[in-house]
């Protein structure tokens, strides 16, 4: 998984979005986190979004296993960055008043292993903050061909960040989901063979995880079915909405 990231890392925001997306994550976790604390990026990846904090007058620490990654995040936050395992923080145990992590937990840590370690290091009362991948979805021909896929290809939900999913593996370490906040849509356009075509070539969840042989024919029937479905090559105006998931450490 580090290669793989590492192998991605110079094209990584370009295909995420840049610093417009960047920006919005940042201007979502702002208002949540004390200007007066720094602040703990776990899964920095190229510190894109840590940089972001940084011009909003956030000081920010970042960790990360790809060392690809960050050779970027180093370029934007100095040496405030280090290699480190999320589900082994190399951070002295409730040193932090706040942690975030965007489009981290889908992407292979061990979220328990994540939660155990946000648990270790956070204060008393101390918060965490997850943008995750899996947002709100559209609810349209295509989110449904492809939620359908990706049921098939993670049966034990691994790879998602859903606050159902999330909750219970945070509440076993004493981190209470107290809701979501700063949610921000997003209106795209995009066509089913255009998704077909990027389903095709692995990047479902994430540039970092790779098909196996065995998931081919599954991918191959998701596509099939976009391409079958009405004027696919038209673009359908399709919403989303990004959020903040809020941990909270018990007192």
């Amino acid at each position: 998984m580090t290669a793989a990231f590492d192998a991605i890392a110079p094209t990584y925001d370009a295909s995420r979005g840049g610093t417009a997306r960047a920006a919005g994550f940042a201007g979502q976790l702002a208002p949540l986190l004390d200007p007066a604390e720094p602040v703990l990026d776990i899964g920095v990846g190229t510190g894109i979004v840590a940089a972001e904090l940084a011009a909003l007058g956030h000081r920010v620490y970042g960790v990360d296993l790809s060392p690809g990654m960050l050779a970027h995040a180093r370029e934007r936050l100095g040496a405030r960055v280090a290699v480190g395992d999320a589900g082994r923080l190399p951070v002295r145990t409730a040193s932090v008043a706040q942690a975030v992590s965007t489009w981290l937990l889908h992407a292979g840590p061990d979220p328990r292993a994540v939660f155990r370690e946000v648990a270790r290091v956070l204060r008393p009362g101390g918060r965490y903050l997850v943008i995750p991948a899996r947002g709100r979805q559209p609810d349209d021909d295509i989110g449904r061909i492809v939620r359908a896929l990706e049921a098939r290809l993670d049966p034990a939900a691994t790879r998602q960040d859903a606050p159902d999913v999330l909750t219970p593996l945070a509440a076993a370490h004493g981190l209470t989901y107290e809701g979501p906040a700063g949610e921000r849509p997003t209106v795209f356009r995009v066509s089913p063979t255009a998704m077909a075509d990027s389903i095709a070539t692995g990047r479902l969840f994430t540039g970092a995880w790779q098909l196996r042989d065995e998931d081919l024919p599954l991918v191959a029937d998701a596509c099939d079915r976009l391409r079958a479905l009405p004027d696919p090559d038209v673009p359908r105006v399709r919403e989303m909405a990004d959020f903040v998931m809020v941990f909270r450490r018990e007192e």
